[in-house]
């Protein structure tokens, strides 16, 4: 799964947002995702969570006017692919605005 997200943000702005992102997730969304787990290193982070009880991890990366989320959905979720993605991509349009 790969999600990029365009935004108006420089680097940095975008960076800082993004990093709050995961934090709002976990916050709105508590019933389905947990163990939100991130490591950053300057642009580039890791992610890890759970989604209804499964795992799940990827790769998020800010530049100039967007941020690309790579993730690998679990078979037993690909059901929820498109929910998940959706999610995602709306949660970041939020954090982005």
């Amino acid at each position: 799964m790969e999600i990029t997200i365009n935004h108006k943000y420089s680097q940095a702005e975008a960076l800082e947002k993004m990093k709050t992102f995961l934090t709002k997730l976990k916050t709105e969304h508590q019933d389905k995702v947990g163990g939100i787990q991130e490591n950053w290193n300057g642009n580039e982070g890791d992610y890890s969570c759970s989604f209804n009880g499964m795992n799940l991890a990827g790769h998020i990366k800010v530049s100039d006017g967007k941020v690309i989320v790579n993730g690998k959905v679990p078979f037993l979720l690909k059901p929820f692919e498109s929910l998940i993605e959706n999610t995602i991509r709306n949660e970041a349009n939020k954090v982005l605005k």
